[in-house]
């Protein structure tokens, strides 16, 4: 399908988009055959493309399943329409650390360890901190394996524990609204006022790959944001882009921002 269908080539930027797209096509036609199959976990770019290749089938159902309600990683679930809606094959992991006094454990430092498993990125969903502990979705069929084989995470010994999806609560961090005022509506000049670093500092991040929109890898400073984008800073956190207003006198941009 894929081959003919100028439409979805266009949407795509590089050639691992293009693979994404033949891989969900894979899938579609699987579930024209009648049997019910689901992706690895996508992130937000990936599932915009995915939309777009199940729009063109028929006699299908599909949906995304992260796990929990909010999750940005999702797995599709694609199967026939006569079929009951298929299953994720989601595992959620909670992971709690056993050291005693102050932990300084992030994100990166989960992700990691279990990546340093052996374990393909694709295979893991999000990553919620809360409560001094981390609940990470994975591939159902990993979680044992990781559960036997994963025993510290930085400096701290850990222990994990097999929950169910549905029992998970997620508690969301509540996000610090800031009203700046922007020169432009470039990347660089964003990040600096976000995160009250100079333009050059925002530059250097972006050129060091450091920087992704909406999920997608970018090294150009002079990228224009728009109203919801996503913007994700290593290290730093992210923030999105609520309601761009007018401008002032001077020409500067009145910008509200969301960061956490």
């Amino acid at each position: 399908m894929l081959a003919t269908n100028h439409y979805l080539i266009a949407l795509t930027r590089n050639d691992d988009e293009k693979r994404l797209l033949s891989r969900m096509d894979e899938l579609l036609q699987k579930a024209l055959q009648g049997r019910t199959v689901c992706s690895d976990f996508l992130d937000l770019r990936q599932l915009e493309l995915t939309r777009a290749v199940m729009a063109q089938g028929n006699s299908i159902g599909w949906r995304f399943d992260g796990g929990y309600e909010f999750s940005e990683r999702q797995r599709l679930v694609v199967y026939p329409d006569w079929e009951p809606e298929g299953l994720a094959s989601i595992a959620c992991l909670k992971i709690t650390p056993q050291s005693i006094g102050p932990l300084d454990l992030g994100h990166r430092d989960y992700l990691g360890a279990i990546l340093n498993l052996g374990i393909s990125r694709a295979k893991l969903g999000d990553i919620v901190l809360q409560n001094d502990c981390a609940f990470v979705f994975v591939d159902q069929n990993l979680a044992d394996y990781i559960c036997q084989q994963l025993s510290r995470v930085k400096h701290s010994s850990v222990s994990l524990e097999v929950i169910q999806p549905e029992d998970f609560v997620y508690q969301p961090a509540q996000p610090v609204i800031r009203k700046v005022t922007l020169a432009s509506l470039r990347l660089d000049a964003a990040i600096a006022a976000a995160y009250d670093i100079s333009r050059s500092e925002a530059v250097d991040l972006i050129e060091k790959q450091q920087v992704k929109i909406n999920q997608m890898q970018l090294d150009k400073s002079a990228v224009a944001l728009e109203q919801g984008d996503l913007v994700s800073v290593r290290g730093r956190g992210r923030f999105r882009i609520e309601a761009i207003g007018g401008q002032s006198r001077k020409g500067r941009y009145q910008v509200e921002i969301s960061r956490w």
